[in-house]
C-alpha cells in the first residue's frame, strides 16, 4: 500500500508516536433532524447523525540540543530602522511556524534572517534552510541574509543541482544553507540530509507550496521523522481564493498567518508613495467596423449552438472564449451523447471559443495581434478544407462568408503601413513614455507588462518608432519558441497525392530539397533585415525565446541603462531582481489578484513610484473584481475562516527568552558579496567561501585529474522508537474474550520471547492442534535456551470497549484446551487408570496435571507467541484429576509421517504421491467414459493396494471407483 493511500488523519496517526507529536482524537456524535414516513421509519439515503472530531494534540520535549546560555534571549539587528511590524511578526516566528504576507519590498527578508540567526545561536548542531524557486531568488536571499544578520559565512552553505561534489560533507559540516526546494527533495530521498537535524526552514514564494510543488514534498518528508522544527513561509499575496490560502497553509503546518496591506495601520508609514492611474481606453473606429463584420459572419452559429442548448444567447461580440472551452470539455467528457452529436457540437463551441480568442485579441491587443491569428487560422482551415482534409461546414459557412473578404481587404491595408497603431493603447504608452523621460533622472527606468509576446513585440517596435534616443526599449520573455505559424506550401505538398514510382519518389526528393532550400534562403534574408533594425535582438527573441544567459545579459544592460525600457511577459513578474524602477505600465491586466499586486509591486520599493493601468473592453471590471475579493479574502483571513496546524514550540515553556537589540557587525566577505549585482557572481563567491577557496588566476597547466570517490551506500533515517525486524500478525490486531455475561472485552496480552528455532507447530499456527512432529523427532529433540519466567496467566484484567460497535465483532467462546503430551509411550484407552485424590503442596497442585519435565518442555515448544491462549494450567477439582496417556489416531499419525517425509524431503514419498495422482486421474476417467476395466487397470488397482499405508487415506482405499471420491481427491490442494 502506498503512502498515497492514506488520508491526512490516517497519514498522521502512522507516525504520530514515533516522533514528537502526539495527537488525541474524541469523536462527538450528535443527532440530526431526519424525515421519516408514516410508520416512523426513517427514510433511506439519509445520515441520523453527525460526528465532531476534536484533536488535542500535545508534543514533548524537543531532541535538539540547546546552548544554555544563548536560550534566554534573542537578538534584533539594529543595522536598519526598526519596524513595528517586522518586530512583531519575528517574535511570533521564533515561536510558532507562520506565513508572512506582507506588501512587496516590505523586508521578508529581514525578519527571515533575523530568525535564522537566533535559531543557529540557539542550537548546538540544528540545520536552518532557506529555500527560493529560482537560482535568482537564491542569490538574492544569499546577499540579503548575510548582509543583515552577520551569520559566519563559513558555516554557511549554497547548494543547488550544479553543486553535487562532495554534497554529503557539505550537508555535514555546515549548518546555515541556501537552496532550491529541488535539491533539499533530491537529498532527504536519497538520504544524504538527515531530516531529524532541522530546527529551521524558511520558504520563499510560499504561494507555491500546492498540489506536488517541491515544497509541498519538502515538508511532508520532514513531518514524518520530526516536528520539532520552525516553518517560516513568505509570500507576497499567499492566495486568490480562501481554498488556495486553505491549500498553502495544510501542506506548510502554519499554526498563524501574519497578512499586511498597503493601507494597514502599521504599514503605511514605511511604504513609499506610488501613484496609481487608471487610464480608460475607448476602441477606434477601426477596431469597432472589424468586431461588427465579425459579429455578422458568427451569428448563424452562435443561434445554432443556443438553439442547441449548448451555449447561452448573448451579443456576438460578449462570445468568451473561456466559458466555450469548458463546454466543449463538458461535451466530449459526456459518455451518452452519440458520438455524431458529441463531435457536432465539438466543432461549433471549438470555433466559438476561436472567434473569443480574436475578440480578446482586437479588444485589448489592437489589429496586428488580432490579424496574425486570425490569419493564421484562416489559412490552416481554408488549406485543409479545399484539398478535403477537413469536411467541417459549420466552421466553413463562417471563414468563406463574404463579410471577412471585405475585412481581410482592409486589414491588410492598415498592416501594411508602419505608421499605423492598431489600438488606442500604443498612442497612451508613447505619451507616458515622453512625459516620464523629458525631466526624468538618468537612472529613471520602466517597465512595461504584457501577457502576449506578439504584444511585447508590437510594444517595442511602436516605442522604437519614435525614434528618441532617450527612449531604449527591449523585450524580456521567456525560454520557450515561439510558435511558427501554418505552413500551407509544407501542407499541401505533404498532402498531395504521392505516386508509387520510382520517379515519383525521385520526385519529391527532389522538390522536398529545393523547398527547404528556399525556406532556408528566406529566413536569412529574414535575418539580415532584421539585423539592420534597432529592434533585431528583440525580434529574434521573439522568434526563438530567451534563454537564461540572454536574459541576465538584458537584465545587467537594463541596470546599467543601455536599455531603459523593458517590454515583460509574465516572466518579469516575479524570481528575478530587475532592480529598482520608477514606473510600471500594465498594457493588460489579469484576473488573478496575485499576478497585479507582484506587477505594481515593483515599483515604489526604495523611492516613490508610479503605476499607468491601462483599461480597455471589460478589463476595468475584472481589475476591480479582483482586487475586490482579495480585500475579501484578506478579511476572511483576519477574522480566522482558515484552520490552522498546531506546531511545536521547540523552546522550553519555562524558558521567555527577552529581546536584545543588538548592532551586527558585518564581515569583510559578507560585504563583498553585498558589493556583488550578478547573480552568478553571487553564487560564485558564496561556493568558493564554503569550499573554503579562494578566487585564483586561471593557468595554463593543467590540473591533476583526481579520481573521484566511490559513491557512498545510501542511508536510511528511521522514525525515533520505530519497531523494526518481523513482527507477528497476532501482534497487529485486537483480542477480544469474554467477560462471562455474553459481552467482549479488549484483553491485553503479554509478549513473549519469540522460538529461536520453532517447531512445526509454530510454523502451522495452530496453538490448539496435537504434535506436528514425529515421535521420533519428539524425543531426539535437543533442549532449547531457557526462556525467561513466564507469568501463569496471559490473559491480564481485560479493558473495556467504547466507543466502538461490537455487534461487528463475533463472541469468542473461551474454551479448556486439552493437552496430551507425547513425549512417553501411550498405553491403549483400556488400561486408562483412575488416581485416588491425593492432598500436595502448592507447588506439586500447579503442576499436577503436567509432570515437570512435560511441563518444561511444553513451555519450551508449544507455548503460542504473542496470541491469546488459556492458561498452561487449567483449573480442575484436585479431587477429581484423571490423566491418561494416548495414542495418535491412525488418520494423524500419518498426516505427521507424510509433514515429516515432505520436510526432510523424502524422495520415495514424492514418488508414491505422484504414482496415487496419476492412478486416480486414470480411475476417474474410467469411471466417466463408464467403460469396463481392461487388464491394465486391474494392474492399477495391484498397484494401488501395493502403496505403503502411510500414504493411503481412508478415503482413497474405500472406493476408487467412485467418482465423487476422485473428484474430491483431484480437486483438493493438497498432494495426499
Amino acid at each position: 500500500m502506498d503512502l498515497s493511500d492514506f488520508d491526512e488523519d490516517e497519514y498522521e496517526s502512522l507516525y504520530q508516536k514515533n516522533i514528537n507529536k502526539t495527537v488525541k482524537e474524541t469523536v462527538i456524535r450528535k443527532s440530526v433532524p431526519v424525515q421519516r414516513d408514516l410508520f416512523n421509519n426513517v427514510l433511506p439515503g439519509q445520515q441520523a447523525f453527525y460526528e465532531e472530531v476534536q484533536r488535542d494534540v500535545t508534543f514533548g520535549r524537543t531532541h535538539h540540543d540547546f546552548n544554555d546560555d544563548t536560550l534566554k534571549q534573542y537578538i534584533y539587528p539594529t543595522d536598519f530602522e526598526i519596524r513595528d511590524y517586522q518586530f512583531d511578526i519575528v517574535k511570533k516566528a521564533l515561536f510558532t511556524n507562520l506565513l508572512c504576507a506582507i506588501p512587496t519590498g516590505m523586508g521578508k527578508t529581514f525578519i527571515a534572517s533575523t530568525v535564522m540567526l537566533n535559531f543557529f545561536r540557539w542550537t548546538k548542531a540544528g540545520k536552518v534552510i532557506f529555500m527560493a524557486p529560482t537560482r535568482p531568488l537564491v542569490a538574492q536571499q544569499i546577499k540579503a541574509c548575510l548582509g543583515v544578520s552577520g551569520i559566519p559565512s563559513d558555516q554557511t552553505a549554497i547548494l543547488l543541482d550544479k553543486t553535487r561534489r562532495n554534497r554529503e560533507d557539505i550537508w555535514r559540516e555546515k549548518r546555515v544553507f541556501f537552496t532550491t526546494p529541488q535539491v533539499v527533495e533530491n537529498d532527504l530521498k536519497r538520504g544524504v540530509l538527515n531530516p531529524k537535524d532541522i530546527i529551521c526552514l524558511v520558504v520563499d514564494e510560499a504561494h507555491r507550496a500546492t498540489g506536488s510543488y517541491a515544497y509541498t514534498n519538502v515538508v511532508q518528508f520532514i513531518n514524518r521523522f520530526n516536528t520539532s522544527y520552525r516553518i517560516l513561509a513568505l509570500t507576497a499575496t499567499p492566495g486568490s481564493t480562501l481554498e488556495n490560502v486553505q491549500e498553502v497553509v495544510n501542506n506548510l503546518t502554519i499554526s498563524t498567518i501574519e497578512i499586511r496591506t498597503e493601507d494597514s495601520d502599521d504599514i503605511v508609514k514605511y511604504m513609499k508613495n506610488r501613484e496609481r492611474e487608471e487610464v480608460r481606453i475607448d476602441l477606434t473606429s477601426e477596431i469597432e467596423d472589424i468586431i461588427e463584420q465579425l459579429g455578422i459572419a458568427i451569428t448563424p452559429v452562435l443561434k445554432q449552438a443556443v438553439e442547441l442548448g449548448i451555449y447561452e444567447e448573448c451579443e456576438p461580440d460578449r462570445i468568451n472564449a473561456f466559458v466555450a472551452m469548458q463546454q466543449s470539455q463538458k461535451i466530449i467528457a459526456n459518455p451518452n451523447l452519440p458520438e455524431g452529436i458529441k463531435w457536432r457540437n465539438f466543432f461549433i463551441l471549438q470555433l466559438l471559443n476561436h472567434f473569443g480568442q480574436m475578440l480578446k485579441r482586437i479588444k485589448i491587443y489592437g489589429i496586428r495581434t488580432f490579424y496574425n491569428y486570425f490569419k493564421n487560422k484562416f489559412n490552416e482551415f481554408t488549406t485543409k478544407y479545399n484539398m478535403g482534409k477537413s469536411t467541417n461546414k459549420i466552421a466553413a459557412s463562417f471563414y468563406f462568408h463574404p463579410m471577412l473578404k471585405n475585412m481581410m481587404k482592409s486589414c491588410d491595408a492598415m498592416v501594411a503601413n508602419p505608421q499605423f497603431l492598431g489600438h488606442g493603447k500604443l498612442e497612451r504608452v508613447r505619451e507616458e513614455l515622453e512625459n516620464f523621460f523629458i525631466d526624468s533622472d538618468p537612472t529613471s527606468r520602466i517597465i512595461i507588462f504584457t501577457e502576449l509576446r506578439e504584444s511585447a513585440l508590437e510594444i517595442v517596435k511602436c516605442v522604437d518608432a519614435m525614434n528618441d534616443r532617450n527612449i531604449r526599449p527591449h523585450i524580456f520573455i521567456g525560454q520557450a519558441r515561439g510558435k511558427e505559424g501554418f505552413d500551407e506550401v509544407e501542407f499541401t505538398r505533404k498532402h498531395k497525392a504521392k505516386g508509387r514510382k520510382k520517379v515519383d519518389r525521385e520526385s519529391r526528393k527532389a522538390e522536398q530539397a529545393e523547398m527547404d532550400a528556399k525556406k532556408k534562403y528566406k529566413q536569412e534574408q529574414e535575418k539580415l533585415e532584421r539585423s539592420a533594425r534597432r529592434t533585431a535582438s528583440s525580434e529574434e527573441a521573439q522568434i526563438n525565446g530567451m534563454n537564461q544567459k540572454q536574459q541576465k545579459d538584458v537584465i545587467k544592460r537594463f541596470k546599467a541603462g543601455e536599455f531603459n525600457v523593458l517590454v515583460c511577459t509574465s516572466i518579469g513578474e516575479e524570481g528575478l531582481d530587475i532592480g529598482e524602477v520608477d514606473c510600471i505600465i500594465c498594457y493588460d491586466t489579469t484576473s488573478s489578484p496575485i499576478k497585479n499586486i507582484q506587477r505594481m509591486g515593483r515599483t515604489g520599493r526604495k523611492r516613490d513610484g508610479r503605476i499607468i493601468l491601462l483599461f480597455s473592453s471589460n478589463e476595468s471590471y475584472k481589475f476591480q473584481q479582483a482586487m475586490e475579493d482579495y480585500k475579501n479574502l484578506q478579511l476572511m483571513i483576519a477574522q480566522d475562516y482558515v484552520e490552522y496546524k498546531e506546531s511545536d514550540r521547540i523552546v522550553p515553556k519555562d524558558i521567555k527568552p527577552e529581546c536584545i537589540k543588538k548592532y551586527m557587525s558585518i564581515n569583510e566577505a559578507d560585504e563583498t558579496v553585498n558589493d556583488m549585482e550578478d547573480a552568478d557572481d553571487v553564487i560564485l563567491y558564496a561556493t568558493q567561501c564554503m569550499m573554503g577557496t579562494k578566487t585564483k588566476k586561471k593557468s595554463k597547466k593543467k590540473a591533476p585529474v583526481k579520481k573521484t570517490p566511490k559513491s557512498k551506500q545510501k542511508q536510511f533515517f528511521m522514525p525515533d522508537n520505530v519497531e523494526t525486524g518481523i513482527v507477528p500478525a497476532s501482534n497487529l490486531v485486537n483480542k477480544y474474550v469474554s467477560d462471562g455475561s455474553g459481552e467482549l472485552q479488549l484483553a491485553k496480552v503479554t509478549e513473549h520471547a519469540r522460538n529461536e528455532n520453532p517447531t512445526m507447530l509454530d510454523k502451522i499456527g495452530d496453538s490448539s492442534s496435537s504434535s506436528g512432529i514425529s515421535d521420533s523427532e519428539h524425543n531426539n529433540a535437543k533442549p532449547q535456551k531457557k526462556r525467561r519466567k513466564l507469568i501463569s496467566n496471559t490473559v491480564e484484567h481485560p479493558v473495556s470497549v467504547k466507543n466502538e460497535t461490537l455487534a461487528s465483532i463475533p463472541k469468542v467462546k473461551a474454551e479448556p484446551t486439552v493437552v496430551i503430551p507425547a513425549s512417553k509411550p501411550k498405553p491403549p484407552a483400556t488400561q486408562l487408570k483412575t488416581k485416588p485424590p491425593v492432598s500436595k503442596p502448592q507447588k506439586d497442585i500447579d503442576r499436577a496435571f503436567l509432570s515437570p519435565e512435560e511441563h518444561a518442555y511444553f513451555k519450551e515448544h508449544y507455548e503460542p507467541d504473542g496470541s491469546l491462549s488459556m492458561d498452561l494450567v487449567p483449573t480442575f477439582n484436585i479431587d477429581c484429576i484423571q490423566t491418561a496417556k494416548v495414542n495418535h489416531t491412525k488418520a494423524n499419525a500419518s498426516i505427521i509421517n507424510l509433514f515429516s517425509d515432505l520436510h526432510s524431503n523424502n524422495i520415495t514419498r514424492t514418488i508414491d504421491m505422484n504414482k496415487t495422482n496419476c492412478i486416480a486421474k486414470s480411475l476417474q476417467n474410467i469411471s466417466r467414459s463408464g467403460t469396463t476395466l481392461t487388464e491394465s487397470d486391474t494392474s492399477m488397482r495391484s498397484n494401488i493396494a501395493s502403496i505403503p499405508q502411510s500414504t493411503q487415506t481412508k478415503n482413497t482405499t474405500s472406493d476408487l471407483s467412485n467418482e465423487q471420491v476422485l473428484d474430491d481427491l483431484l480437486g483438493s490442494d493438497s498432494d495426499f
